[in-house]
């Protein structure tokens, strides 16, 4: 059977670059690219651009700007469009009508204030019941933390583990762009977004861009990382549970990885999020010490890229198994990616191996 290696990445910090498009932010990190290879296929994950930068077409625009001219195309599935990417091109490798398949990751947020960011990531909500209703996805991560914080008797001191280990993580890491490392009392203090969720339980959106280069075993990387697995699924927002994350990771119940990187929008998605795949309900944040888990700072001190987050997953799990990692480095031999929307909705999970 055929597998999908992981043959090269890179990316770009992730930064606010005020004077650079798209085009211009995947011209840079594929500068930083080492392959020679010429793939198969692009497919490009980005969730945002017709409302950020006016811009369709941008695979096309993207392919044409590297020289390529073969099979290109976008991925759009909210901000879970880098998992939604990394599973096509496992499966276009895997049914072996291409050999190789160039993954990029590219968004701009860095540019609007606040308030224009939370309308355009407000089009993930149901058009009549949330988009049209003037809601924000804040809320709904507001409504899941007061509900956690009802049902498993906990107060907001339990969620402030999450940032502390995020910046710390985030703080040996040169690719982040929160890399700073923050105390308990100024994440108890910081602004209330909505009751009762404050500014350090959200990430930072901003620009960023990433590239991974997967191919079938006709190649042979210096260091071979293998894509065991791929799994998705969809589900209704709850409060209390993330159904896609659980049925997703359904496959992976007996992979017992190493480290995982996991999608972190809101410090309730995390807690959520690790209780789905086994941690204990409640108290999966007071584990944090006796688990690898975004070692990158995750999307609390890396970053936020919007569609893009899945490829950044992906090309630092990579690293971390090729032993190149820049930052705190992770231990072991199988890694776990859990790429998602921002409230959980849309999940998927993607297994390596180092071989």
């Amino acid at each position: 059977m055929t597998d999908v290696l992981v043959y090269d990445s890179s990316m770009i910090k992730i930064d606010r670059y005020y004077e650079k498009n798209l085009v211009d932010l995947v011209a840079e990190v594929m500068s930083k690219f080492n392959s020679q290879i010429k793939p198969d296929a692009i497919i490009l994950a980005n969730a945002y651009s017709e409302t950020t930068v006016n811009q369709v077409l941008l695979a096309s625009k993207i392919s044409s700007m590297l020289g390529f001219s073969g099979f290109t195309t976008r991925i759009e599935n909210g901000d879970a469009s880098g998992g939604a990417a990394i599973e096509t091109a496992y499966y276009m490798i895997k049914s072996g009508l291409v050999k190789s398949v160039l993954l990029i990751g590219v968004e701009k947020m860095g540019d609007f204030p606040t308030s224009y960011l939370n309308e355009i990531t407000a089009e993930n909500l149901d058009e009549k019941f949330g988009y049209r209703e003037g809601l924000t996805l804040q809320l709904f991560a507001a409504l899941q933390m007061k509900q956690y914080m009802k049902t498993y008797g906990v107060d907001y001191d339990y969620f402030t583990q999450w940032p502390l280990a995020m910046h710390k993580y985030g703080s040996e890491n040169p690719f982040a762009y929160l890399k700073f490392q923050v105390d308990k009392k100024t994440i108890e203090e910081s602004q209330i977004i909505s009751e009762p969720l404050r500014l350090f339980d959200t990430s930072p959106r901003a620009d960023g861009a990433a590239a991974v280069l997967l191919t079938n075993e006709e190649f042979k990387p210096e260091i071979k990382v293998k894509i065991t697995g791929v799994s998705s699924a969809v589900s209704e927002f709850t409060t209390l549970s993330m159904p896609a994350v659980r049925q997703a990771y359904s496959q992976f119940s007996e992979y017992k990885a190493d480290f995982m990187e996991i999608h972190d929008s809101y410090s309730i998605n995390a807690a959520l999020i690790l209780e789905e795949i086994g941690f204990e309900k409640g108290k999966s944040l007071n584990m944090l010490d006796s688990i690898q888990v975004n070692y990158s700072g995750g999307l609390k001190s890396r970053g936020y890229p919007g569609g893009a987050t899945g490829i950044y997953q992906l090309a630092e799990s990579f690293m971390q198994l090729a032993g190149s990692f820049p930052g705190k480095r992770a231990q072991g031999e199988k890694g776990v990616i859990i790429s998602t929307d921002d409230l959980g909705t849309s999940a998927y999970v993607i297994g390596l191996k180092r071989c």
